[in-house]
């Protein structure tokens, strides 16, 4: 079993709700995850304002969500992100001064684990200033000590193989001697499956463990997407790390099914069965329609993990992608009606209300999409062109990319693959 097992709320985008959180804290609780990292690249407290103190009902906030994790078992984490709004070495004492005290403010409300996120910077710079790093983590690691954990958790410039040259190396060596450092570690790119090499690669870097950011199911690069994918994006059940987190999606409940298959795979890698975790994982959010979203979720396979991972047994629409290319059109008619079936079924049984308001745009434009591909190989185009055209009606509302105050409502996406049939066959109409 990983030492660690949890969520690093690390994603861009609209946060969380601290209910939403709160409900997060009490799932990984009842599954037996044991770490909650709240580092919301879009509270602005976290980031761009992290030399201001939470205003009072927010830090209440806070404090309600470490306390429900104490109480629960989970070790919360608070995150600090000055990337975005870098500290000014050039003023050093000043700066600490201020971080410290923003410490101070959040362990008095009931924080005691902490972590330092320099991920997304300009990585020539943080070379410039390598050793101006060293001294804010051995300051901080001083700091700590003073707390109930004198861990610190760490996400530096280079936290991916892919971004590793002669700098990288360099700055990784500063650090490697660092006992009460933990550093977390992506894999061999950003957005990826879990590789075994990957992990060989961070230990040869920094003489120590991995401590695994997963990023799956994220869906802060595609916004207007969700997931719902099988976890088997992983090339041994060596596990050569030491914990995992799984950055989950804006969609705080859906991202549940995601976090419950990780949780299944951390406690028992080799024993893991994914298809059967997955099952377990919709009954447990939704028993009353977990067969109907059995049906529904691989028109929701989509992630970049998924397209990374050459071996993957589950594949997106997989039996209709199948029968369309053996254009066997009464099987692809009758796969469709048995998700259009399985979409009507959800809305009239499902149970989980917050689940409901999550996927109902993305369900609705999928049973849409589906109408409009049985109409387009009845060459029924105008009907077909009819059904395509509500999916613009189903939107997700989002923050704008690199904005963090303009609230947009973005068309859905849902299965590529059922999207290149319709195309594929829409051309009919300009022959």
């Amino acid at each position: 079993m990983l030492e660690k097992r949890g969520v690093i709320e690390g994603f861009y985008g609209i946060p969380w709700s601290f209910e939403e959180r709160m409900s997060m804290i009490k799932f990984l609780s009842d599954i037996d995850m044991n770490q909650y990292v709240y580092a919301p690249k879009d509270d602005p407290y976290h980031n761009v304002k992290w030399r201001e103190p939470y205003p009072e009902d927010k830090l209440a906030e806070i404090s309600k969500l470490a306390s429900l994790s104490k109480n629960e078992g989970v070790d919360f984490v608070w995150a600090i992100h000055p990337g975005q709004n870098l500290i000014d070495f050039n003023l050093y004492e000043e700066e600490i001064d201020k971080l410290f005290k923003k410490y101070d403010s959040l362990h008095e409300a009931g924080v005691t684990s902490f972590a330092l996120c320099m991920d997304d910077i300009d990585r020539d710079l943080a070379y410039e200033q390598r050793e101006f790093h060293l001294r804010l983590v051995k300051d901080i690691l001083k700091k700590l000590d003073t707390y109930e954990n004198g861990k610190l958790l760490f996400v530096h410039p280079w936290y991916n193989s892919a971004w590793i040259d002669e700098k990288g190396e360099e700055y990784f060596k500063l650090f490697s001697g660092l006992d009460r450092l933990e550093i977390l570690w992506t894999g061999y790119d950003v957005v990826v499956p879990i590789t075994k090499a990957s992990q060989e690669k961070f230990t040869e870097l920094s003489q120590k463990e991995a401590n695994i950011w997963l990023n799956w199911p994220v869906n802060d690069y595609l916004r207007d997407r969700i997931f719902m994918e099988i976890f088997e994006f992983y090339d041994s059940s060596e596990t050569n790390y030491k914990s995992i987190l799984s950055n989950p999606m804006n969609q705080a409940e859906l991202s549940k099914i995601s976090v419950y298959q990780i949780g299944e795979f951390a406690k028992d890698p080799e024993g893991f069965v994914p298809v059967e975790s997955f099952k377990r994982a919709l009954a447990y959010i939704d028993e009353k329609v977990a067969s109907d979203l059995f049906v529904i979720a691989d028109s929701f396979f989509a992630s970049g993990v998924y397209d990374r991972f050459d071996d993957k047994k589950y594949k997106e629409d997989g039996e209709i992608a199948l029968a369309y290319r053996d254009k066997d059109f009464e099987e692809v008619k009758s796969l469709l009606d048995k998700k259009i079936g399985a979409i009507d079924s959800y809305f009239k049984n499902y149970s989980n209300d917050k689940l409901y308001d999550e996927v109902k745009p993305f369900f609705t434009c999928l049973s849409y999409l589906s109408e409009a591909v049985k109409a387009a190989i009845d060459k029924d185009f105008k009907k077909a062109s009819s059904f395509y055209d509500k999916c613009s009606d189903c939107k997700v509302k989002i923050y704008k990319e690199f904005r963090l105050d303009t609230i947009e409502d973005r068309k859905v996406k849902t299965s590529r693959v059922l999207e290149k049939i319709y195309e594929e066959l829409m051309e009919d109409v300009e022959k």
